[in-house]
């Protein structure tokens, strides 16, 4: 692979060495078809492992850097204009996140295929290194243009009449290479003349091709509503998929997917919400079809289903809940509430079924659903949770007691938790006991350990006693009730 050093390193100050930029060799094959013997090197293996990183000059911006450098030296020559095409696009992007894995360049070997409905394509591609991270937007949009004019092969590329749309993908990355750690980008422009198959095309049938492939009924007006191939879902890559469970019908595109019932309709799912989706089983799986579009929610995303909702948000990333625990969590406010956004998908139990948030979990079982948070679940979780002895939830959370207290009812026990004497599980047999004698109002107060084992007995210490239960019977201990025992 022919490597290029167009001009000699720079310092920039408070930086450290800014390595000159360094250029693939050129692919430019004069038409599909043709045989052309093209020698590339693969990328070396990254000597540490990469970090992909936001640069400090926006992706949309240094593309429109590129776009708007690379027309301006086309008309410099008399070319016509480049415009953005969706496949040159997402050829572009794939290839330079490939770059950014790797320790070198290489032109992408799959070209050919990618790009076969162009007659002519093109690729050149272009690198850039820094010793320090680029804090001041060195590493951007118009270095790259600069760079493949200073080259007659790469500026031959750029400037060729013959093609007319671009695709422009970039990636910036840090990473351990050559004995140091370095700070790279990589830029690629892909090149086609214009395609043999018609971007779009309407179709007798009153379908409409993208590309050569047919989007029809409800999934082409969901398709048009979402902007077609201009919008995020872009270019379909497959023909439709069909009939599915319940005569229903979907089809893929690169952004996203959309799919119909009769009882749902058409809607379009897309990113993180339809990997979780695809994960449970697409229509087949207890979410089942789509009942509407994705819609913001405070810190992310939602969208419905016919079986539940799938919440999406950065930090959680997409959560399915459904039946009961989407209800509880309905209950206490959705992600506006104290739970915030699902961690986990709603999931089975014997008996039950639950999810966890980032506030707390919902767990539904025989007395109910409740939410559990805070030290009781944490006291909870200690103790088993539904699987221990305390079994499932069989009341909310309740405070507002004595000295600043709270606690929640389980089916095998409570917990109950106060700034003095901490959080401690109760299990059924003392906590009869201790209500009878006015639970924390009463003499005995809070419990400020755990339950034990002592011999056959259940023992539990409390603020002001202790409570034993052997055999069904029970025994309290005070201080008042142990002096009166000495003195007799």
């Amino acid at each position: 692979m022919t490597r290029l050093t167009p001009h000699r390193p720079r310092r920039a100050s408070g930086l450290g060495p800014v390595l000159a930029p360094v250029l693939a060799a050129l692919v430019a094959l004069p038409c599909a078809g043709l045989a052309v013997d093209v020698a590339t090197a693969a990328p070396a293996v990254a000597a540490g492992p990469v970090q992909v990183l936001q640069p400090v000059v926006p992706a949309a911006t240094q593309q429109q850097q590129i776009l708007d450098g690379l027309n301006r030296e086309r008309a410099a020559v008399g070319a016509p204009a480049l415009t953005l095409d969706p496949t040159l696009q997402t050829v572009a992007q794939d290839w330079a996140d490939a770059l950014g894995q790797g320790d070198g360049m290489r032109h992408n070997p799959d070209l050919g295929r990618l790009l076969s409905d162009f007659p002519r394509w093109g690729e050149i591609v272009a690198t850039a290194d820094m010793g320090n991270a680029d804090t001041r937007g060195l590493e951007n949009g118009d270095l790259a243009v600069d760079t493949w004019m200073r080259s007659d092969p790469h500026r031959a590329v750029l400037q060729d009449r013959t093609y007319t749309a671009v695709g422009i993908g970039l990636v910036y990355t840090t990473l351990f290479s050559g004995g140091r750690t370095v700070w790279r980008s990589y830029w690629v422009a892909d090149f086609g003349s214009p395609r043999r198959t018609p971007l779009v095309a309407q179709n007798p049938d009153g379908s409409r091709s993208y590309a050569g492939v047919p989007v029809k009924g409800a999934i082409l007006a969901t398709y048009t509503a979402a902007g077609a191939n201009g919008g995020h879902l872009g270019l379909p890559v497959g023909r439709e998929l069909g009939p599915l469970r319940s005569g229903g019908y979907g089809q893929h595109f690169a952004g996203g997917s959309v799919y119909w019932s009769a009882a749902s309709g058409a809607a379009a799912v897309r990113g993180g919400i339809r990997d979780r989706w695809a994960a449970l089983g697409w229509e087949n799986g207890w979410l089942g079809y789509p009942t509407g579009s994705e819609f913001p929610v405070r810190g992310g995303l939602a969208q419905r289903f016919q079986g539940g909702t799938v919440y999406w948000s950065p930090a959680t990333g997409a959560q399915a809940l459904g039946g009961a625990v989407l209800a509880g969590y309905g209950a206490a406010g959705w992600e506006d509430g104290p739970l915030g956004f699902p961690t986990t998908t709603s999931a089975p139990l014997r008996g039950g079924s639950f999810a966890h948030f980032q506030g707390g979990s919902v767990y539904a079982g025989p007395a109910g659903t409740f939410v559990v948070a805070g030290p009781v679940r944490a006291a909870w979780a200690a103790q088993g949770w539904e699987a221990g002895a305390l079994g499932y939830p069989a009341s909310a959370q309740f405070g507002g007691l004595l000295a600043g207290g709270s606690g929640q009812h389980f089916t095998g026990g409570s917990v109950y938790s106060s700034p003095a004497s901490g959080t401690h599980a109760v299990p059924a047999a003392v906590r009869d006991v201790w209500a009878a004698r006015g639970w924390e109002t009463g003499v005995l107060g809070y419990p400020v350990s755990e339950a034990r084992r002592s011999g056959d007995a259940v023992v539990q210490d409390f603020q002001g006693g202790q409570v034993s239960v052997r055999g069904g019977a029970a025994q309290v201990r005070t201080p008042s009730v142990a002096r009166t025992a000495r003195v007799r």
